[in-house]
């Protein structure tokens, strides 16, 4: 697979964890660093349309990294994701990132792998040999496990898994296309990833009343739009098997962000820009696509542009990148429907 070097800012007051920082990331991403939280801005500032993310202290003398995100907010840069690097992840310290949306925290003394997992999932990358043959086979029985679950739920709703199951096959389809000369090794994360698609909105097992009858606008207003994408996020995340936990991250978070836009205005939490991940993106993606398209009793070039046409129209949905890729697979996603009909 071609090696995506996206580029890391380190903002720490500690020169030897910079130092093992950058050692972690060496192979994987390109970094560059910075002393102090006053500096950090500063770089910040200069150099972020092409930061990635950034992994910043929280205590430091000059400017603390709440300091940092605070000036991050007031310059219109919090679409960057940020890691806060902590000894301990405090009720305080949690409580005073709630309000900045930051993708996490890395406790001290750093863990090599769970460093480079949490970046690599956060930006879309699919990981490097980081999953083991145990891993695979608990995390493919979970899946299976799952599934059964959730298609007896939804057979018992009177509901087709039909639309999450072309949702999980266009995924695999764009992401060959997003990705460039993958080789046999990451053909696993393909699958994991695109697999994770289909249980976006497993949350309404939680929320049944989101399938009663809707006999008026007002009932179907009534229905929990919203909290399904929790409750998906809580189901999936009650795997707490360290075997199964790459794919636990990357189906929670579709699960839980996969109503979000790129420009804020999504929900459950309007994140914003970045903070949402290629693949979460692209979850969104074909769910609107399949939902518009499939309808179509012949899938043809002029019901392909009318619904690609309408969702370049939506602009500030998605990822800018992300449209294109549409135009991309088309080959591809043209027989994959005409095989499906």
């Amino acid at each position: 697979m071609t090696k995506d070097y996206k580029k890391i800012l380190i903002i720490d007051d500690s020169e030897v964890d910079r130092e093992v920082l950058k050692n972690i990331l060496s192979e994987e991403f390109s970094t560059t660093e910075a002393e102090n939280g006053s500096a950090g801005v500063e770089k910040i500032l200069k150099e972020g349309n092409s930061l990635d993310a950034i992994l910043l202290d929280v205590s430091m003398p000059v400017m603390d990294g709440f300091g940092v995100l605070k000036r991050m907010e007031e310059n219109r840069l919090n679409n960057i994701p940020v890691f806060l690097i902590t000894a301990e992840a405090t009720r305080e310290n949690v409580a005073n990132a709630a309000q900045y949306h930051i993708s996490g925290f890395i406790r001290k003394p750093y863990d090599r792998a769970e460093v480079l997992w949490r970046l690599e999932t956060k930006l879309g990358m699919l990981g490097r040999n980081s999953l083991t043959e145990e891993d695979i086979q608990e995390t493919m029985k979970y899946i299976a496990d799952l599934e059964g679950i959730y298609r007896r739920f939804l057979k018992n709703f009177g509901l087709d898994c039909g639309h999450y199951e072309r949702m999980a096959d266009l995924m695999e389809i764009l992401l060959y296309g997003y990705f460039n000369d993958l080789d046999e090794t990451d053909q696993i994360y393909v699958k994991l990833v695109s697999r994770a698609a289909f249980f976006c909105d497993i949350g309404n097992m939680l929320l049944p009343n989101n399938f009663k009858f809707k006999s008026s606008k007002q009932d179907e207003m009534s229905n929990d739009i919203y909290g399904h994408t929790g409750a998906g996020s809580s189901i999936i995340h009650l795997n707490y098997s360290r075997h199964c936990e790459y794919f636990v991250h990357i189906c929670g978070d579709m699960c839980a962000h996969h109503h979000e836009r790129y420009d804020g205005n999504g929900f459950p939490h309007k994140v914003m820009g970045n903070h949402n991940t290629v693949f979460t993106q692209m979850c969104r993606l074909v769910d609107e696509f399949d939902n518009m398209f499939y309808r179509y009793r012949e899938h043809n070039n002029m019901q392909f542009e009318f619904v690609r046409g309408a969702l370049m129209r939506d602009v500030g949905a998605i990822r800018p990148e992300l449209p294109g890729l549409l135009v991309k697979c088309k080959r591809e996603i043209d027989r994959y429907y005409n095989a499906v009909n």
